[in-house]
C-alpha cells in the first residue's frame, strides 16, 4: 500500500509541475512577447521528438538540442524537484528509505549547479551527434551521477 501512495504522490507531483510550467510560460509570455516565438519552437520540438516509454514521455537528445536554454534549465529544475520530493518522503516515512534512483542522484550530484548540468548535456550531444536518441536522463546518469557514486541502485554493482 505504501508503494501505491508513493506512486500517487509522484504522479501528482509530475502533473503539478506540468501545470506550473504551463502557467509560468503563459505569465512569462504576457510579460515578454518575444518569448512567444521561443516557446512555440520549444513546443514544436517537444511535440515532434518526445517518445513514449512505459507510458512516460522521454526527453531525448534530438529534442534537447532544439530547446531554448531556459527550457533546458526548467527541465533540470523539475528533475531536481521530483528527486527532492522523494527524498523528503523518505525522511518523513523511514520505511521508504532505500538506495533508489533519487538517493543516487542526491549522492552523485551534490551541490552541482544547474548550469553545469545543462552545459554537460549540451557538450555530450554536440560531441556525439550519433547519440541523439539517447534519453537526457541517461546522459545525466552516465556523466554526472555514476562517476560520483560507489554502488548502483539498490546497492548493485555499477556497470561500465
Amino acid at each position: 500500500m505504501n508503494n501505491l501512495k508513493l506512486a500517487g504522490v509522484f504522479l501528482s507531483a509530475v502533473c503539478m509541475f506540468g501545470f506550473m510550467g504551463t502557467f509560468y510560460d503563459g505569465l512569462a509570455t504576457e510579460q515578454n512577447p518575444e518569448l512567444k516565438i521561443e516557446q512555440k519552437a520549444d513546443q514544436k520540438a517537444l511535440q515532434e521528438g518526445l517518445k513514449e516509454s512505459l507510458g512516460v514521455k522521454v526527453l531525448k537528445g534530438d529534442v534537447w538540442q532544439k530547446m531554448t536554454h531556459d527550457s533546458k534549465v526548467a527541465f533540470i529544475w523539475g528533475f531536481g524537484h521530483v528527486v527532492s520530493i522523494e527524498q523528503n518522503l523518505m525522511e518523513k516515512f523511514p520505511e521508504l528509505q532505500r538506495e533508489s534512483f533519487s538517493a543516487k542522484v542526491v549522492q552523485g550530484m551534490a551541490d552541482m549547479p544547474m548550469e553545469k548540468v545543462v552545459a554537460g548535456i549540451d557538450d555530450y550531444f554536440r560531441a556525439n551527434p550519433n547519440q541523439l536518441e539517447t534519453p537526457v536522463t541517461n546522459v545525466i546518469w552516465d556523466l554526472m551521477i555514476k562517476p560520483n557514486i560507489k554502488t548502483g541502485i539498490a546497492g548493485r554493482p555499477l556497470k561500465n
